[in-house]
C-alpha cells in the first residue's frame, strides 16, 4: 500500500511541475541575445583588516600610513552609484593641501590587452575629480571619513563632483587620494 502512495504523490508533483512550465524544454530563443554579466562581489565577501575604523559595509583599498581609501562594493554596473570614501585609522591627522584631493581614473589599455599592474601598456586616464573645494588645507583626523556618493547615470550629479561628458564604461577604475591613497573597482 505504501509503494502506491508514494506513486500517487510522485504523479501529483510531476503533474504540477509539467503545468508550471518547469519541466518543458528550455526556450533557447528568450536567452539568444542576453549576454549575461558577472554578479557584481557584494561587500560582505570583501575582506576588511582587523583595525579598520571605516564605515561598515565597505571595500577597504591597500592602507597606506593607517589611512584607507574605500567603496562600496568592488564591481558595479555602469548607472549605480558608487559610494566611495577616505577614512583615517591611524594616530595623526592627515593633511590635504590641495584644493582637488580626490580624482577617478579609467585605466586605458594597449592594443596588447595588459591589465593594472601587470605591464606598461597602458595608462590611466582621468575621468572626474572634486572639483573646487572651498580650503586650500584641510585635515582628516583619527577615525574621520569623507564619504562621496557619485551617481553614473547622471541624474543626480553632486556638485562636488567634476565627471567628464563621458558616461563610464566597462573596465577598471581607480580613486585617488592626494598622499597615494588609492582604492580601484570596476564597471561591467
Amino acid at each position: 500500500m505504501k509503494l502506491h502512495t508514494y506513486s500517487y504523490i510522485a504523479t501529483i508533483i510531476l503533474a504540477v511541475l509539467a503545468s508550471a512550465g518547469c519541466l518543458g524544454p528550455a526556450d533557447t530563443n528568450l536567452t539568444a541575445n542576453v549576454t549575461l554579466e558577472p554578479t557584481p562581489e557584494p561587500c560582505e565577501t570583501c575582506t576588511v583588516p582587523e583595525g579598520f575604523c571605516g564605515p561598515p559595509a565597505v571595500c577597504p583599498g591597500e592602507p597606506v600610513d593607517g589611512v584607507y581609501a574605500f567603496t562600496d562594493k568592488n564591481v558595479y554596473h555602469i548607472g549605480e552609484v558608487v559610494e566611495f570614501g577616505i577614512v583615517n585609522c591611524g594616530d595623526e591627522p592627515v593633511e590635504f593641501g590641495s584644493p582637488r584631493p580626490w580624482w577617478i581614473d579609467r585605466w586605458v589599455t594597449n592594443e596588447s590587452g595588459c591589465m593594472p599592474g601587470n605591464c606598461t601598456g597602458g595608462t590611466w586616464e582621468l575621468v572626474g575629480n572634486a572639483g573646487c573645494a572651498p580650503t586650500v588645507v584641510c585635515f582628516l583626523d583619527p577615525g574621520e571619513n569623507w564619504t562621496v556618493r557619485w551617481d553614473t547615470s547622471g541624474a543626480n550629479q553632486s556638485e562636488t563632483i567634476d565627471m567628464g561628458a563621458d558616461n563610464p564604461t566597462p573596465g577598471i577604475y581607480c580613486i585617488w587620494y592626494e598622499g597615494g591613497y588609492a582604492k580601484e573597482f570596476e564597471f561591467v
